[in-house]
C-alpha cells in the first residue's frame, strides 16, 4: 500500500460508520485514482474495494459522464477545490445508474486528496420528497396550533433550564402586549407579576423538580395598557425530544371568567344594600372560627341593632330607610373591623381579632356608637339613629358558634334595656335573666 493509501486508511480507522453510510463514499488522489471506497460504492459498481484501489474513478461512469468528468470537472476541481450536486451516470452491473456527485478537496491530510460522495438520484429524490412531506406536515401542525391558540386564547411557552432561554408562541406575545419575535427573558416575563408570584416561579426555575407534577396557578397581571388582567398558567417539568430539561406549559387570560366567578360569589355572600357580608357569609365565618376541632384563636363578636330605624322607615319611607342602611354600612367599613356583616333588617355583626389588647372591643364599640349617631342625609333632610351593641368573647362566653352568638344577643338586649345608644359585654347572669 502506498504512503497516501496508508494515510487515508489511518484517517478512517476510527470511523465505524464508513461502510454504513447511506451514500457511496470514495477517497481519490490528485490523479483521481481511488484510494478507498465504501461498501455502497462497491454495490453500485459491482467490485470490491480491493479491486478498485488504484483505478481511476472516471472509469466507473458511462462514456458521456466520463468525458464530462475528465474534461470539465477535474480541471475545475484543481482550481475551485469542490463541486456540488453534479448529475452524472454510473456504469453499473446491469444498467446505467443516475447519481448526484459531490467532490471536495481535503486539505488537512497533507497530500492532495479529494472526498467524493455519490447519491443515487432516485434515493435523493425520495429523500427530497420526504423533506417536502415533513415540511408540509410541520407547516400544517403550525397552522393547527395557530388556529387552536386563536380559538381557545391559550398560548404555549417553554423554559430551557440549562440555557435559561424562554420561548413563546404568538399568543403569549399578544397576552403580554409585546411585539412578536422580540427576544424575551425570564426577568421580562416576571416583571408584570406581584412579588410573591415572582418568587414562587423563580424558586421553580432553580429547582424544576418542584413541578414534576403539573402545577396550575392564577395570578394578577399588569398589562402595559394599565389594565390588571387575570391570568392562569399551567406548567410541568420534563425532558424534551433532545433529552434537555425544560419546563413547558400554557398561559391563558381568564379575566372574564374570574370576574363572573367573583360576581357569583358576591351575589351569594355579599349584602347588596350595604356591601357588607350577608348572613350566609357570617354563619360560615363564625362557624369556621368557633370550630372546636381546630386550634382556638380568641376573637370578639359584636351584634348591633339600630335604635330609631323603624321610625325613619315609617315616617320617610323605605327609600329613606335604605339610605340609612347604606350609610351605616359605609361607616362600619371605614372603621376597619376585621369582618362586618348585615344580618338582615337593621341588625349588623362584627368579628374582631383579639390580638391588640383586651380593650379592643370597647374602643371599637365607642367609636362605632359615635359614628352611627352622626346625622344622615336622606335627601330632604337629615335624620339620626343610634345603636345598641352586645359583645361576647370566644371561647370565654361560648364554645361554639350558636353559643357565642346567643351570648352577644343577650348582651345587645341588655344594652337596649339600659337606655340604648350603648354597648354591653355578656355576663352569665344575662342569659339566666332572659
Amino acid at each position: 500500500m502506498s504512503g497516501q493509501q496508508t494515510l487515508i486508511s489511518e484517517a478512517y480507522n476510527g470511523e465505524a460508520d464508513w461502510n454504513d453510510a447511506p451514500c457511496a463514499l470514495v477517497v481519490v488522489d490528485a490523479n483521481f485514482c481511488i484510494l478507498r471506497a465504501n461498501a455502497c460504492f462497491g454495490g453500485m459498481t459491482g467490485a470490491s474495494e480491493r479491486q478498485m484501489i488504484g483505478e481511476r474513478i472516471s472509469r466507473k461512469f458511462t462514456t458521456a459522464s466520463r468525458l464530462y468528468l475528465e474534461s470539465v470537472l477535474i480541471p475545475l476541481l484543481h482550481i475551485e477545490g469542490r463541486c456540488q450536486e453534479v448529475a452524472l451516470t454510473m456504469q453499473g452491473n446491469a444498467e446505467p445508474s443516475p447519481v448526484l456527485v459531490n467532490i471536495s478537496l481535503r486539505n488537512h491530510l497533507g497530500p492532495r486528496v479529494y472526498d467524493v460522495a455519490l447519491f443515487p438520484a432516485s434515493a435523493r429524490r425520495s429523500f427530497e420528497e420526504q423533506l417536502v412531506g415533513l415540511r408540509q406536515d410541520s407547516e400544517r401542525r403550525a397552522s393547527w396550533l395557530a388556529q387552536l391558540e386563536k380559538l381557545s386564547g391559550v398560548g404555549a411557552w417553554t423554559y430551557e433550564v440549562r440555557s435559561g432561554r424562554l420561548l413563546w408562541s404568538d399568543r403569549i406575545y399578544e397576552l403580554y402586549g409585546i411585539p412578536h419575535g422580540v427576544q424575551v427573558t425570564l426577568e421580562m416575563a416576571l416583571e408584570p407579576l406581584s412579588a410573591d408570584v415572582r418568587q414562587g416561579i423563580e424558586a421553580i426555575t432553580k429547582d424544576p423538580e418542584l413541578c414534576v407534577e403539573p402545577m396550575v396557578q392564577e395570578f394578577d397581571f399588569r398589562h402595559p395598557s394599565g389594565q390588571v388582567r387575570r391570568f392562569k398558567s399551567a406548567g410541568q417539568y420534563s425532558l424534551n425530544h433532545q433529552g434537555e430539561p425544560v419546563i413547558q406549559g400554557v398561559l391563558q387570560d381568564v379575566t372574564d371568567a374570574h370576574n363572573r366567578q367573583l360576581d357569583l360569589w358576591n351575589a351569594a355572600h355579599i349584602d347588596q344594600m350595604t356591601g357588607l357580608g350577608n348572613r350566609y357569609l357570617f354563619n360560615a365565618e363564625l362557624g369556621r372560627r368557633a370550630d372546636i376541632t381546630q386550634a382556638v384563636e380568641p376573637f370578639s363578636l359584636m351584634v348591633l341593632d339600630l335604635d330609631g330605624f323603624k321610625a325613619v322607615n315609617d315616617t320617610f319611607g323605605h327609600h329613606a330607610g335604605d339610605a340609612v342602611l347604606r350609610t351605616i354600612g359605609q361607616r362600619i367599613s371605614k372603621l376597619g373591623s376585621s369582618m362586618a356583616f348585615r344580618l338582615g333588617g337593621d341588625e349588623f355583626a362584627m368579628i374582631l381579632e383579639r390580638d391588640q389588647g383586651a380593650d379592643t372591643a370597647d374602643t371599637f364599640a365607642r367609636r362605632l356608637l359615635s359614628e352611627i349617631c352622626r346625622p344622615i342625609d336622606i335627601g330632604r333632610q337629615d335624620v339620626t339613629v343610634s345603636a345598641s351593641i352586645g359583645i361576647s368573647a370566644y371561647p370565654t362566653d361560648g364554645k361554639d358558634s350558636d353559643a357565642i352568638l346567643r351570648a352577644a344577643d343577650f348582651a345587645m338586649y341588655a344594652a337596649k334595656n339600659s337606655g340604648k345608644n350603648s354597648y354591653a359585654h355578656h355576663r352569665p347572669q344575662l342569659g339566666e335573666r332572659t
